[in-house]
């Protein structure tokens, strides 16, 4: 293998290396905006419980927002289910992206210390 294919193939791997991780970024963001949210509607739902218990005409207000919070928790938890096994297949696409792309580095330095020790010798 020359050693500019194989500069080639090291470019080549390094940007589906760089791909793959932009990919799993983009998972991992979805997953925190998901859990984010679902914090946030856990908290509000608190907040509007307290706000019924204290006044009766926000009763039926905080009842009806515990009814759509209780919906959306649910999708949100589906959701971050079907997310998991994503990231997971993502995370092995990853790692094996990178180490192929570290496999080429290191055939890369061993070409290059071959080719030295071929020229020490021929002088």
């Amino acid at each position: 293998m020359k050693r500019k294919d194989l500069e080639s193939l090291n470019d080549i791997a390094s940007m589906i290396r760089d791909r793959a991780m932009a990919d799993l970024a983009r998972l991992n963001r979805q997953r925190l905006d998901l859990e984010t949210e679902q914090t946030q509607i856990a908290q509000d739902m608190q907040t509007a419980w307290r706000e019924g218990c204290d006044n009766l005409m926000l009763a039926k207000a905080a009842e009806n927002y515990e009814k759509w919070a209780q919906m959306r928790l649910r999708q949100i938890a589906e959701s971050l289910a079907q997310l998991q096994p994503l990231i997971e297949a993502q995370r092995q696409r990853t790692a094996a992206a990178t180490g192929r792309h570290r496999n080429l580095g290191e055939i890369a330095k061993k070409m290059l210390t071959e080719q030295q020790v071929a020229r020490e010798k021929r002088l």
